[in-house]
């Protein structure tokens, strides 16, 4: 009778710092990455020595990487070498996102020599990807990681070009293919490095739902278009950040935050996607109002984003059907309309 009254029993909403809380218990259970989690491992005697936490707990705490509980418990150690190690017990339990806020916390409170010594260590760490398996003679004479990993081919059947996927009849069996031998060694030495692990970090935004006062419709078959896209990054070695249904001004926002995570620095190619309504030179935000393609470019430029200096930069355009090159030489792909994807 208990277990039937306690199912009876509606719901209870949990509102204000409570709520907020158990959300970050759930992000933290989620764990940091586990090359992030060697990263400071790695480095952790000479983190426990130097670290100086004065602003540094206040820059986490703004970015509820800690809470107010956990900088109370932190600042009761005796000494800052126990404070440190307090900090460093408690970082790789604090979810996906804490060793990115942590980095960047070190920059902005003037401790840029320790985020350098993580990103030089975390670099090390992913200098080698796995090779994908290879479906040719791996005795031939060219480097087979190389061959195996950089340079893929994507290959969709017609049915996907003839069959748009925004019609909602499901996304396509996905398979990716490493090149021949044949293309690798006729284009390997114009291609860029593509080593790292993971090889990126690629963002996929899909807007859906629409309000404002545009009107405009909801874009049926989007999610399957989006979920698309992720397995395939997914499969090709990237590191996925996702966000949905933003408006033209969170885009911008979170296109920034996006390009500025230290985790830029080690690794060798970005990837944007962009699924939304647009007009030309533009993509909306659900709130109607639209996002200058430019603007957006803009962000990832050498000036504004260092960490991706001569690196590919691959940004996907779905808002309109074909594709074209951008202004500032960027290629725009449109995957609805493309059958096939060298990589």
């Amino acid at each position: 009778m208990a277990a039937s009254r306690a199912a009876s029993r509606p719901p209870v909403q949990q509102k204000g710092p409570v709520a907020a809380d158990r959300r970050r218990r759930i992000v933290g259970a989620c764990g940091m990455h586990p090359d992030h989690q060697e990263t400071l491992k790695r480095n952790r005697v000479v983190l426990a020595k130097q670290l100086l936490l004065s602003e540094l707990l206040e820059h986490l705490l703004e970015k509820d990487i800690i809470t107010l509980e956990m900088r109370e418990l932190i600042q009761a150690k005796v000494g800052s070498f126990n404070q440190n190690v307090e900090l460093l017990n408690l970082l790789p339990k604090r979810g996906p996102e804490a060793f990115d806020a942590f980095c960047t916390a070190l920059r902005e409170t003037k401790q840029g020599h320790l985020e350098d010594l993580l990103l030089t260590t975390l670099s090390d760490l992913q200098h080698v990807l796995p090779p994908l398996s290879c479906d040719y003679d791996v005795s031939l004479p060219f480097p087979v990681c190389e061959s195996c990993s950089p340079h893929k081919q994507l290959r969709l059947s017609s049915d996907v070009v003839e069959h748009s996927l925004d019609n909602g009849d499901g996304p396509p069996c996905l398979q990716v293919k490493p090149c021949t031998p044949e293309f690798y060694q006729t284009h390997h030495q114009q291609a860029y490095r593509l080593q790292s692990r993971p090889r990126g970090l690629a963002l996929v935004l899909s807007n859906v739902h629409f309000t404002g006062e545009k009107d405009l419709e909801l874009r049926s078959g989007g999610e399957v278009d989006y979920s698309t896209l992720v397995t395939l990054f997914k499969l090709l070695g990237y590191d996925i950040h996702v966000l949905h249904d933003q408006t033209a001004q969170e885009m911008q926002e979170k296109l920034q935050s996006f390009a500025q995570l230290p985790a830029h620095r080690a690794t060798d190619s970005c990837v944007v996607v962009l699924l939304s309504h647009g007009v030309e030179g533009s993509v909306y935000g659900v709130d109607g109002k639209l996002l200058q393609l430019q603007e957006v470019f803009r962000l990832f430029d050498n000036a504004n984003c260092p960490s991706l200096q001569n690196k590919p930069k691959m940004f996907f355009i779905q808002a309109c059907r074909g594709g074209a090159i951008g202004s500032l030489g960027h290629l725009l792909l449109f995957p609805a309309a493309t059958a096939s994807l060298a990589l």
